[in-house]
């Protein structure tokens, strides 16, 4: 997702380095090792890349000048989503998936559809999509359609620690959360009885986050009854920004 701007970077790093260089013999020598500076940074992973790039920097005396205007905020002053979530990655079902349809991500940034749980998801290789696009953040989302499957959690549970091994072995270095299973408005619990195991499953997923050392997000406290759709289970556009503003806070996007 973000190598390509990463090797830019890099180009740029090099170039830098080139023109503070200017008046050495040794210019097409310097080159040729940008060169393979970047070749060897091609093949790594991109927080490794990142790294490399500070590094290099850092040993040349290259700082980064403030701009006048920040990517993160549009020409009216609004929060630049797309910007603010460029290293990050959001995982999730239907409830997800509403944050690239009302346009506030693109898909690049949100591996997210109608229907999934946690296990079905890593079946249909979402998980494994999300690690391709190699994020420094991974934000999960899962619980909805879990909660309409089973009985208890216990099955929720050891499909998650999975997934959480799965992307700690590719990308140790990403961070992740897992969000808590958003609540439903009252009257769905006539069609979905199981739904009032909500509290419990959060209670339950919060001891998972402790034990595989990964971060909990308790975003239920952002949810108000202005926020659901007419089925009292997914979310409009102001609920799905204020959702973004708090994953920007928890993850310090």
């Amino acid at each position: 997702m973000v190598a390509f701007g990463v090797i830019a970077g890099c180009i740029a790093v090099v170039f830098s380095i080139n023109a503070l260089n200017k008046q050495s013999n040794n210019e097409d020598e310097q080159v040729k090792q940008g060169v393979e500076v970047i070749k060897n940074l091609e093949k790594q992973d991109v927080v490794q890349v990142e790294e490399k790039i500070a590094s290099i920097k850092a040993q040349n005396g290259i700082t980064d000048q403030p701009a006048v205007t920040t990517d993160d905020q549009d020409s009216s002053g609004k929060v630049n989503y797309k910007s603010k979530f460029d290293s990050s990655v959001i995982v999730g079902d239907s409830r997800a998936e509403g944050i690239s349809a009302y346009g506030f991500l693109t898909q690049s940034s949100v591996v997210a559809y109608k229907g999934r749980n946690i296990a079905n998801a890593k079946k249909q290789g979402d998980i494994n999509t999300a690690i391709g696009l190699y994020p420094k953040n991974m934000f999960f989302t899962y619980g909805i359609n879990d909660i309409e499957c089973y009985s208890d959690s216990a099955k929720f549970i050891e499909q998650y620690e999975s997934v959480i091994d799965l992307v700690k072995s590719k990308l140790p270095n990403t961070n992740i959360y897992i969000c808590s299973i958003l609540p439903v408005q009252s009257f769905t619990l006539s069609q979905q009885p199981n739904y009032a195991n909500i509290d419990k499953w959060n209670s339950d997923l919060q001891a998972m986050c402790q034990k595989k050392g990964v971060t909990y997000l308790d975003a239920n406290g952002i949810v108000e009854q202005s926020d659901y759709e007419p089925d009292g289970i997914h979310f409009g556009p102001n609920f799905q920004k204020k959702w973004l503003d708090f994953f920007i806070q928890k993850g310090n996007l």
